[in-house]
């Protein structure tokens, strides 16, 4: 339970990072009380369970030096969310906080990915059990939205970069006219990235949690295109959060991603089809 609740906690700290970054580029003040409060809770929640699951597994579980790689990185996830939670006022001026946050998220993720690799899958969630087959639906369905949103926003991009190709050239066709404008575009992509990152990050949290200790070459194909994408797209998001992106650019980041995430689902798909073979 207590690897349990720290996966809970870094699913917090990533829906307050969102949550954060969703009023950014298209600012919308009938919301902005809504995300605020859910990015405050959602960081103080996340911190909250992740101090009590850090202390039991320190208590428990750590057994130095095999743990203690994932326990410091878990350490130093910790002190970032205390540094921001500490100095609100302070912070922003020496360092952009979506920074900081990203920061603790991936030093959090990277821990609980070395600690999954030191425990047996089992002494988490069984095979045999319905709870597994319940995350393993939910990891199913959940990823498969998340492509659909991010393939959304591919398409946004696309026809993005179509669009402003054919404008900087003024090259008018009929075909321009039936398509959105930029700016329609722009936020059909942003709005596309937002939620499939979110998608993205529950199932590949539930990919972990559920693994059945699989280390073949194309399970490991299948973890490094899914990390590879959720790396580009937490990118991409911090990017656009920090206004240092051309528009070109906002629209090929997208495309990038999403081919690194269909290439995961391609693999996992001949996976599957190479186990019922065999």
């Amino acid at each position: 339970m207590l690897i349990v609740g720290t996966w809970g906690a870094l699913l917090l700290y990533i829906i307050s990072w969102i949550s954060g970054l969703f009023p950014s580029p298209f600012d919308e003040s009938s919301g902005s009380k809504v995300q605020a409060w859910t990015e405050l809770t959602g960081m103080r929640l996340g911190w909250i369970i992740h101090t009590i699951a850090l202390l039991g597994l320190l208590w428990t579980k750590s057994v130095w030096p095999t743990t203690f790689v994932s326990d410091i990185l878990s350490v130093a996830a910790w002190a970032s969310m205390v540094g921001i939670q500490a100095f609100p006022e302070r912070l922003p001026s020496l360092v952009n906080t979506s920074i900081v946050r990203l920061f603790a998220i991936l030093l959090l993720g990277l821990s609980l990915i070395i600690f999954q690799n030191q425990v047996s899958t089992s002494e988490i969630v069984s095979a045999q059990t319905w709870l597994y087959q319940l995350l393993l639906g939910t990891h199913i369905i959940i990823l498969l939205a998340g492509y659909v949103m991010l393939g959304v926003a591919c398409v946004a991009s696309i026809i993005f970069l179509y669009q402003e190709h054919h404008l900087k050239t003024k090259l008018v066709t009929s075909m321009m006219i039936r398509f959105p404008a930029l700016g329609t575009l722009d936020r059909l992509s942003w709005q596309g990235t937002l939620w499939g990152f979110l998608a993205l990050s529950i199932g590949i949290m539930l990919g972990i949690l559920i693994n059945k200790d699989d280390q073949s070459l194309l399970a490991n194909l299948r973890f490094g295109a899914s990390i590879s994408a959720w790396c580009v797209f937490a990118m991409l998001l911090l990017l656009r959060q920090l206004q240092a992106l051309r528009s070109s650019w906002k629209a090929i980041w997208p495309i990038v991603g999403f081919i690194l995430a269909m290439m995961s689902l391609i693999v996992e798909i001949l996976r599957l089809n190479l186990q019922e073979l065999a």
